[in-house]
């Protein structure tokens, strides 16, 4: 049976976080933070073909609480054609319908209509731990990517 003291140091750890910290670089209460540079995006994804040009959000995912802090990451990833064609021939489809996203308004609104039709692909190619769930979605007709990553 633990006595008092052992509980009480349990109690002080639970309490200052420390037996629950996520180590990640993920944000905590801050903002959602935003950008355009591929080198910051290639820190937290992986990137299998090099875009020309990307679109990226990083933000809180739910409620910050107690114990690690799960965040996401969107991005619109714009390619040649050459390269969208390859990434194509490598992207795996998924049977799972185009999913909600909740980009806080970041999104503008033409893009969010284009994702009306937008084929669903496994993202696991731009996975980097932490982030090891989401999907990638390509816009029919275009060399638009979406991909949408996220910790659980």
């Amino acid at each position: 049976m633990p006595t008092p003291r052992l509980l009480v140091a349990i109690l002080a750890l639970g309490w200052s976080g420390l037996g629950c910290k996520d180590s990640s670089p993920a944000p905590t209460t801050q903002p959602a933070r935003t950008g355009t540079d591929l080198a910051s995006l290639e820190q937290v994804v992986n990137l299998p073909r090099r875009p020309i040009s990307v679109q990226w959000r990083k933000a809180i995912r739910g409620t910050p609480g107690m114990g690690p802090t799960d965040w996401e990451v969107l991005a619109v990833l714009e390619y040649s054609e050459a390269e969208a064609q390859a990434l194509l021939a490598t992207l795996k489809p998924t049977d799972l319908a185009p999913p909600t996203l909740d980009d806080g308004g970041w999104l503008p609104a033409s893009t969010r209509k284009s994702l009306a039709g937008a084929r669903a692909y496994d993202a696991s190619a731009f996975y980097r731990p932490p982030l090891q769930h989401g999907t990638v979605l390509h816009v029919p007709g275009t060399n638009t990517f979406l991909l949408s990553l996220f910790t659980m």
